[in-house]
């Protein structure tokens, strides 16, 4: 019976050591997912922050291009409805091309997708008028543009496993240019 005993000790400390094995690898496992994770969100962040501070550096609007203010603003500013590239106004711009953008509205309704280091970054864009007191959309003209961008990743999901939609936004001041 003494031999007996010694081999149930051993395999209760096989047993033992085999889950804290598993307990180690679901950790270390966990903790690359984190890692990736953390890393595809910062170059989340670095898109939409690319996408915004080049904004920052256009005019404010068609009208004030040649730096000529608006006589009436926000009157003469281009209306909501036409902001993006579509306008008959809107001589040597392509949509799909953000260095041809010459003003802030310009960035409206333009998507691309970023590779990345072999990654696809989903980006689409939207700019209206803001509200001064809320800072929310507004179809009124206003002194103030809101930039909305959303960037999305296969890789990064939400409890459903649909892609996150992460929006960052930007609102601009006609005065303070």
């Amino acid at each position: 019976m003494v031999g007996y005993s010694e081999v149930i000790y051993t395999m209760a400390g096989m047993l033992v050591f085999s889950l804290i094995l598993l307990s180690a690898n679901r950790m270390i496992q966990r903790n690359t997912q984190l890692q990736i994770e953390g890393e595809l969100e910062r170059e989340v962040v670095a898109v939409a922050q690319n996408i915004i501070e080049e904004s920052r550096t256009v005019a404010f609007d068609e009208i004030t291009v040649d730096g000529i203010p608006p006589v009436t603003p926000p009157n003469d500013f281009t209306s909501p409805y036409d902001f993006g590239t579509n306008r008959s106004d809107e001589t040597g711009e392509v949509s799909t091309d953000r260095k041809t953008f010459d003003d802030f509205d310009d960035y409206d309704g333009w998507s691309d997708v970023a590779t990345i280091e072999g990654v696809d970054y989903n980006i689409s864009v939207s700019v209206s008028y803001a509200d001064p007191s809320t800072y929310d959309a507004t179809t009124s003209k206003t002194n103030f543009k809101k930039i909305v961008v959303r960037v999305e990743n296969e890789f990064l999901k939400d409890g459903s496993d649909q892609p996150t939609q992460y929006e960052f936004s930007y609102i601009r001041n006609y005065y303070a240019d």
